[in-house]
């Protein structure tokens, strides 16, 4: 039993871990990658195959980890789904823990894929989908 919880207390404390790429990116360990655009907005960029979970989990983990939101806090899409304006990369969103038009510099892009401008969910949400790995909620 002692065996067990040692490494279940390892296995947790390397998924709370975080990581900075050398290009300045908070990494998720779903392979997304989050770089803050200015003090209200920051952007997410995901590998090709299941984007949507990336974004969001992404979104979440950086908003709790980097921004110390609480679990049921909002994180709203200000900028559909597209090419990233802070690095180079096809996959691209925009979060903000502020409403559309109330986060300044977002790009509020509309897209015809991903979550809506406007959209939301709550960080602890966001963060279950690191570990859910499905996409029962993609348009």
């Amino acid at each position: 039993m002692k065996r067990f919880s040692l490494v279940m207390v390892a296995a947790l404390a390397a998924c709370e871990a975080t990581t900075t790429g050398s290009d300045g990116a908070f990494l998720v360990s779903n392979g997304a990658r989050v770089y803050s655009v200015n003090q209200d907005v920051f952007e997410v960029t995901a590998r090709p195959g299941n984007e949507i979970n990336q974004f969001w989990c992404g979104a979440g983990e950086y908003a709790a980890h980097v921004l110390g939101a609480p679990a049921n806090a909002r994180i709203y899409v200000v900028g559909e789904a597209g090419p990233g304006t802070v690095v180079n990369s096809p996959n691209a969103m925009q979060f903000s823990l502020l409403p559309p038009g109330q986060a300044s510099g977002a790009t509020g892009r509309q897209s015809t894929w991903g979550p809506d401008l406007g959209e939301d969910e709550f960080v602890g949400d966001a963060r279950y989908r690191c570990v859910r790995g499905i996409d029962t909620f993609s348009n």
